[in-house]
């Protein structure tokens, strides 16, 4: 029986009706309905666009409706990636239409509109009974010219309920609803082009009898007969129609003639006109020549044998454990090889877009542009989606991005690699809240391919399933080259301030940096904070300058001599710098702690003829900026580099000889049970961009907790100190990953009532069997360590099970509560996150 029914997820990101619903296929659409499919449907009182999931031969319901169209300019989700949706949906308990979403480009959705059409005469007697604001909104329209969008009537009337008073006028027979759909905002961009017509035959030969009557005739032709089999370059991305064909400017410029001897070529049959699809190149001005691959250490060839022999015989997870410069990255390139060999892909993922161009060089260098695909954040919208294409289409053999590139379409997909799988960056923060790194291991799982986890400081999560055998470990233990690893100095912060230190830099720190500037060498500064000064405080009355809408304080951006301002990291809210405390009046304003800018600062004025450079969010918002910084940095045209965590990981520069870690207490003492993995981490990681050339590397570390393990650890590069006595406080308190966590986070206007929703779903979690008998444990509800940000006050509570299944029971069931309003008194403008095995719980 044939296939004529749809299995459908609408997009409404609603709870109630995330599911799949029965539609009949028309046999107009019959060929190009499948699963993954993007379509439009009637949902109700009007049409949405949805995703297909499946066909049947039969629905599970009568009087099913039919498709109204497929959309044909968005790409839609391939089969391969549907599995995955469905597996995040479960997972991490969020949306399926949220999941799906998460797999197409942004920017291609299809967006509707209803509008609202005056219909009958204007003698017409039904109009005089229409009063009130069905009146308004009946007036509005005539004055509109008879027809006006509805959310257009609801924002110029400033009319609640718009949709009762316009169902009031279609019930009397006055108006009519229609649901009007615009083209995706971005879509693969058409270009005229021109390709040599079939029955002219030879473009060479072309161009040798019109060199003498016409030399710009004859330029165009030769411009052919040099091309490409698939046309003009590496800018054309065509289906197979596009062969042969040139963009106009392209040719025109190629050639350099004017449009004129091209139109007469046109009128001479000798070129015909067409379209082709132009990619949106991320590479575009990118020059990286091909570079021969390096010898491998005996460490590395055993490495690449072992990974390949995962790929060989079908899949696994390896996890790579390598010292910081221990050839990681050339292990990964080399599987790449190898998987290419056998007609298999792969992607890379990197985890931050500071990252991104140097891996991209790496891998564009070894394999060339043409087979090499970019995607991240960071790009257009319409490159985005044409490097998307590229990869859907099968016409690159390797993608490089950050987090979402994990579900680039990648066709006889054979290896993905999670480059410093430890980061937190790869976990999204916003739903759905998936972990690439998680998502990695179950596509791979899918298609039978390997998954390579790599690491200098392995996460707990991954390094606990190594132990448990669940994940093959291969160790790099030393340098390249046996280069040594740096040396490390513990700087005790309080000595310093006993010697009469009370800079930000210590004695060893400024003396290290005057001797590698002595010798021509460059130096890393790392401070995990961006900003000058991370509060402004009032001397006379103690009161700190803070952010209006949310309970923090602000940071000083900009000199105090050049009155900057006051910013909120995490609202954005911004003002003058005060003069004056507003609380006092008192004029004896101080600033207090250090960021990235006052580093720089400071630098500039200890080191005036060193070039300093800084790296954070501020100095890479322009597109392009962490290239030209990393480029100039590696150029040597900068002495002395100043950054947050984008220059803590997986940057490789030679010159390097000096790390700085300007305060090594920045994340340890965050509330937040993953601190001392990150500190240990960060400063494991930017320490690992020390002495990676010929001359030895120093690190020094800056810190008023030196005795701590995190930093003792770190300091000898000792991972495996570190993992025991972290994980063995994990065990102590329950936390990742001993045992699974789930967070759920509320967050409204009124603390009051936001703090009663959290005791119903608290209440409602503990009602449940699993967690009275201590399957489940239920921590809170508390205030968040922050508690109110952007005007909203924050509640959460913390869910931890060993039972993954009884975990989400029990946090589906907690929020179903909050949503049924159950003793709570309604929503009262509440939102609930829930978030499984968040990365931070601030």
């Amino acid at each position: 029986m044939a296939a004529k029914y749809a299995q459908i997820v609408v997009d409404v990101p609603v709870r109630r009706v995330d599911k799949c619903y029965d539609y009949l296929i028309p046999d107009r659409l019959e060929a190009r309905v499948e699963p993954g499919s993007r379509v439009l449907v009637p949902f109700g009182a009007r049409d949405v666009e949805g995703f297909v999931v499946s066909r049947s031969a039969q629905p599970a319901v009568d009087n099913v409706r039919e498709i109204i169209d497929c959309v044909s300019d968005a790409p839609g989700v391939p089969r391969e990636l549907l599995q995955v949706a469905e597996w995040m949906a479960d997972t991490y308990v969020c949306l399926l239409i949220e999941a799906l979403r998460a797999m197409v480009p942004s920017g291609t959705r299809v967006e509707s509109s209803v509008v609202v059409r005056l219909v009958g005469s204007e003698d017409d007697a039904r109009r005089a009974k229409i009063a009130g604001a069905a009146r308004r909104v009946f007036d509005y329209l005539a004055e509109c010219g008879g027809s006006a969008a509805r959310d257009e009537i609801a924002a110029a009337l400033e009319v609640a309920a718009v949709s009762r008073h316009v169902a009031t006028l279609t019930r009397a027979g006055l108006v009519e609803v229609d649901t009007e759909w615009e083209r995706p905002k971005v879509r693969a961009r058409r270009v005229r082009a021109f390709r040599v017509a079939p029955s002219a035959g030879d473009p060479g030969a072309i161009a040798e009898q019109l060199a003498g009557s016409s030399p710009a005739q004859a330029a165009i032709m030769r411009v052919f007969a040099s091309a490409l089999p698939r046309g003009a370059c590496g800018n054309l991305d065509g289906a197979a129609d596009d062969v042969g064909a040139i963009p106009r400017v392209e040719l025109l410029q190629r050639a350099g003639c004017s449009a004129s001897a091209l139109d007469a070529l046109v009128r001479a049959g000798l070129l015909r006109p067409t379209e082709v699809v132009a990619r949106r190149s991320p590479m575009e001005g990118l020059s990286v020549g091909r570079a021969p691959a390096p010898e491998l250490t005996g460490d590395q060839e055993r490495a690449v044998e072992r990974v390949a022999a995962r790929i060989d015989s079908g899949g696994g997870v390896v996890v790579l454990h390598g010292v910081t410069s221990s050839g990681k990255t050339e292990v990964y390139l080399r599987a790449f090889e190898h998987a290419l060999a056998r007609g298999r892909r792969g992607i890379l993922l990197v985890p931050d877009i500071a990252l991104t161009p140097q891996m991209v060089d790496r891998v564009v260098s070894r394999f060339g542009p043409e087979r090499v695909a970019v995607l991240h954040s960071a790009l257009g919208a319409g490159e985005r989606l044409d490097e998307w294409e590229r990869a859907r289409r099968g016409r690159v053999d390797i993608v490089v991005g950050a987090r979402s590139a994990v579900f680039a379409p990648v066709p006889s997909l054979g290896l993905i690699v999670v480059d410093e799988e430890h980061d937190g960056s790869y976990k999204q923060d916003e739903s759905p809240r998936y972990h690439a790194r998680d998502v990695a291991v179950f596509r791979a799982e899918r298609a039978g391919a390997t998954v390579v986890l790599g690491s200098a400081t392995p996460s707990l999560e991954t390094y606990s399933r190594v132990e448990s055998g669940e994940y093959e470990v291969i160790e790099l233990p030393t340098r390249i080259d046996d280069r040594p690893m740096p040396d490390v100095a513990v700087v005790d912060m309080r000595s310093e301030l006993k010697a009469g230190n009370r800079t930000i830099f210590s004695r060893l720190l400024r003396a290290r940096i005057e001797q590698t500037l002595d010798h021509g060498q460059q130096a890393i500064l790392f401070m995990n904070r961006r900003g000058f000064s991370t509060f402004v405080l009032c001397r006379e009355c103690g009161h700190v300058m803070t952010c209006p809408h949310c309970d923090v304080s602000l940071t000083l951006h900009g000199s105090q001599s050049r009155r900057s301002e006051l910013v909120c990291h995490y609202c954005n809210h911004s003002e003058r710098a005060p003069d004056v405390c507003p609380s006092c009046g008192g004029t004896h304003i101080r600033y207090f702690g250090a960021g990235t800018e006052r580093i720089e600062d400071e630098v500039r004025k200890s080191f005036p003829d060193a070039r300093v450079a800084r790296m954070d969010v501020d100095t890479t918002r322009r597109k392009g900026a962490h290239r030209a910084i990393l480029s100039a940095f590696r150029a040597g045209r900068t002495d002395i580099l100043v950054g947050t965590q984008m220059i803590a990981k997986g940057l490789d520069f030679p010159n390097v000889t000096l790390v700085g870690v300007v305060s090594a207490d920045t994340a340890l003492n965050l509330p937040d049970f993953r601190a001392a993995e990150r500190t240990y981490q960060l400063i494991s990681q930017v320490a690992g961009r020390s002495g990676r050339g010929d001359a030895p590397g120093t690190v020094v570390v800056q810190t008023y907790s030196p005795e701590h393990y995190s930093i003792l650890a770190a300091a000898s590069h000792d991972y495996r100190a570190f993992y025991e006595a972290e994980i063995a406080s994990r065990r102590e308190a329950g936390y990742p990953p001993a045992r699974q966590m789930a967070r759920i986070l509320l967050r409204g206007i009124d603390e009051s009532v936001t703090a009663r929703h959290a005791g119903v779903i608290a209440g409602a979690c503990r009602e449940l069997a699993c967690v009275s008998d201590g399957t489940v444990e239920v921590l809170g509800p508390a205030p968040a360590p922050i508690p109110r940000i952007a005007g909203k006050y924050r509640w959460h509570l913390l869910l931890l099970s060993g039972d993954p299944q009884a975990l989400r029971a029990a946090a589906k069931a907690g929020c179903a509560a909050r949503e049924s309003g159950r003793g709570a008194g309604g929503a009262g403008g509440i939102t609930v996150s829930l978030d499984i095995e968040p990365s931070a719980v601030l």
